[in-house]
């Protein structure tokens, strides 16, 4: 447990003499009272980060204070100083000099948007180094700060793949970024700090510089400087930004992971406005066809998956009709309200302009050669000069309908607000609040507040922080909703409770610890709208890009789908069909009991899909199974379920079997005796002969699993 009493400083050293003058600096210090204080040695020969990570498992001090020996602190009341700083939650990190900017050659002090104030040594005296721009406040937000001094209230593991000190640092800034703690530089009048030597020198290395581009800035090629011009605020990876140096004032541009713009396409911010934060953001998958221009001057934000095609212009800004011989800039001003926003999904045809202060909801179309000067709801299909809804989709009759007036619009959007949604998507826990938190927040993010979807956490009677966590986020999101059993009624009594407590057309239930790929819910409900009315989707795992095969009755299914239908979180079921079914609760004992209900829908209605796609996140199903006997599961339970709903093929019944073994049942032997898991083997070998003895290839099932097992005389 961290003491809350205690700074720990972690003093870089490089030379004896400076070291030594550095740590007087540290005596004269006063310490507040009731605290501790520790001392920790970085050698500079030695890789920092390397170094940092194990001073951090060595220090239980909540408050670390990292800085190099040619720095010595001046301010005797330091570290008072920074638990002022820190008693905002918020700040998890603080130094005396920063960036709200990084240049391309990641020089912080080249940056044109420095906070901050430093002693640096003339000739004669001492003179101050002060950024600040006049400001009031202790605090400046920024990005990144400099390594020779700074402190951290909250501990993040460094990235050790950085031999050298600078980029260890940028990285760390980033981490923390990434982390949703702020950073910030001190505005003290009281400068903390000063440089022993006005030689003010860091230790980056071209390989450490080639990493930390490659990572957060790839569309940059090292091999061609670029003087201290500014990179982009921030560049995901699989991003292709041929034209980003003709973009304006690049420092104040988020771009997403997977963005492609074309090369002649084109983004900035129309006047100097950078305050820090990126004024336009371009989300994860956003595309931007040829000619296109995006150009900020209060702030546009394209949320993920928006699709802008050829020739659209988009601009935040309006210009003043009544101003006559000014230049444009002059002309210019900020819509009422200011900014755009584009939800996630919204595409955007050939040849529209979109200006002034706009909203324009997820999952909507704007056609070719339109206008947008006011909001479009979502899912509507808008057109025109001015841009008005032209229809727009129907929860009630899950259908999209005309929208012949105003009026009409105004009815359908109304009728949002009651009916039942396409989707609930439902989240089975029980007191694994922090599972919850990363899962709960991968649904929400993507489907948050949208009209066509449900999203319920059914709580199994946790003790632990369940219903907070539930309930801190119900605020935001006006479509979660929470229930919990009076008892706990096992896991898969609860799947039945998420399902009769579900109002939406089809329901997904999904483990606590199951974590969905951004932008792979839309395009599910993408796919479902496409494709209503059959009796099930199922979620398979593949590198294809949301392809959709379709198939009827249950022996397509077991073809299609085979053993993947135990992955409760796979399947998403018609809830009418569900409701036909006389004893969903049949057999829970199996453990499986996913699988007869998926039997029972396809008697009633044959008709499913399958939809292809990279679908979980690294880190899923991070809770593993225990307490089960894993062939009894999913090779006795599993057959006997196929076998109980009939009309399967024995042909079939024969692939899938080899299929299961081949794929699922050697992989989680050999992990089971690899990793020691909670998981029972027994009685492996009779319930191998049972099920694959009239088999042809039973003996070569029997050699392998001994092989696997290590013993050719189990008792199991």
């Amino acid at each position: 447990m961290k003491k809350g009493k205690r700074f720990a400083f972690f003093v870089r050293k490089s030379d004896e003499a400076r070291y030594s003058a550095c740590l007087d600096s540290l005596q004269a210090l006063r310490l507040p009272g009731g605290y501790e204080a520790e001392l920790f040695t970085l050698m500079a020969k030695e890789p920092y980060a390397v170094q940092a990570n194990k001073a951090l498992t060595l220090s239980d001090a909540k408050y670390k204070i990292y800085l190099n020996d040619d720095m010595r602190l001046v301010h005797f009341d330091l570290l008072a100083d920074l638990l002022q700083v820190f008693a905002d939650e918020s700040i998890g990190m603080v130094g005396f000099l920063g960036s709200r900017s990084l240049p391309v050659d990641a020089n912080v002090l080249g940056s044109d948007y420095k906070r901050g104030a430093v002693y640096v040594p003339t000739s004669r005296a001492l003179s101050e180094m002060r950024f600040d721009e006049d400001l009031e406040e202790a605090v400046a937000d920024v990005r990144f700060v400099l390594p020779s001094f700074f402190a951290t209230q909250t501990d993040l593991p460094w990235d050790e793949i950085y031999e050298t000190q600078y980029y260890a640092v940028l990285a760390q800034c980033l981490a923390f970024e990434g982390a949703g703690r702020r950073i910030v530089a001190s505005l003290a009048q009281d400068i903390w700090c000063a440089y022993q030597s006005r030689d003010v020198s860091f230790d980056g290395e071209e390989a450490d510089h080639a990493k930390f581009l490659a990572k957060y800035h790839p569309y940059l090629n090292p091999a061609e400087p670029e003087g201290a011009r500014a990179s982009l605020y921030a560049c995901g990876e699989g991003t292709e930004i041929p034209s980003w140096r003709d973009f304006l004032r690049p420092e104040g541009i988020s771009v997403g992971s997977d963005v492609h713009v074309h090369r002649t396409a084109s983004c900035g911010l129309v006047v100097p406005n950078f305050a820090g934060r990126p004024r336009l953001v371009l989300g994860d998958r956003c595309s931007i066809g040829a000619g296109s221009t995006i150009m900020a001057m209060h702030g546009i934000r394209l949320e993920n998956g928006v699709t802008v095609a050829e020739n659209v212009h988009i601009k935040d800004y309006l210009y003043d009709e009544t101003a006559i011989g000014l230049s444009l800039e002059a002309q210019m001003i900020s819509a009422e309200g200011g900014g755009i926003c584009i939800e996630h999904g919204v595409r955007i045809e050939e040849d529209v302009l979109v200006k002034g202060s706009v909203h324009i909801g997820h999952g909507s179309l704007v056609r070719a050669g339109s206008v947008v000067k006011s909001d479009i709801p979502a899912y509507c299909i808008a057109e025109g000069n001015p841009a008005h809804v032209v229809r727009a989709f129907s929860l009630q009759e899950k259908a999209w309908l005309p929208a012949a007036d105003v009026q009409e619009l105004a009815r359908l959007m109304e009728e949002r607000k009651t009916a039942a949604p396409l989707l609930t998507f439902a989240i089975i826990t029980y007191n694994r609040s922090k599972y919850l938190r990363r899962s709960l927040d991968c649904v929400l993010q993507q489907l948050g507040n949208d009209d066509l979807v449900e999203i319920l956490v059914s709580d199994n009677a946790s003790t632990d922080e369940t219903r907070s966590v539930v309930q801190e986020r119900q605020a935001a999101y006006k479509n979660l909703h929470y229930r919990c059993n009076e008892e706990n009624v096992g896991a898969e009594a609860n799947i039945h409770r998420a399902v009769q407590a579900a109002r939406g057309e089809y329901v997904l239930v999904a483990g606590d610890d199951d974590y969905f790929i951004d932008g792979s819910l839309p395009a599910v409900l993408g796919r479902i709208l496409q494709h209503r009315g059959r009796a099930l989707f199922h979620l398979k795992r593949a590198h294809e890009p949301h392809r959709v095969y379709t198939g009827s009755g249950i022996t397509d299914y077991v073809r299609m789908v085979g053993y993947h239908m135990t992955w409760i979180t796979s399947t998403i079921m018609r809830r009418d069909l569900y409701a036909q079914i006389e004893e969903p609760e049949k057999h829970d004992a199996t453990c499986i009991p996913q699988v007869y209900l998926q039997m029972e829908i396809l008697k009633q209605e044959p008709d499913f899909a399958v939809i292809a796609a990279p679908f979980m996140r690294l880190g899923s199903g991070e809770h593993k199974a225990s307490g089960i006997n894993l062939v009894e599961v999913f090779i006795k339970n599993y057959f006997d379920l196929l076998e109980a709903a009939g009309e399967i093929p024995p042909a079939v019944l024969s692939e899938e079997k080899k299929r299961l073994m081949e794929e699922l049942i050697y992989f989680e032997c050999e992990k089971i005796e690899a990793r020691h898991q909670d998981l029972s083997l027994d009685g492996i070998f009779d319930i191998v002969r049972e099920y694959y003895g009239e088999e042809p290839y039973y003996e070569e099932v029997v050699a392998e699993l001994r092989r696997i097992l290590q013993t050719a005389d189990v008792a199991r």
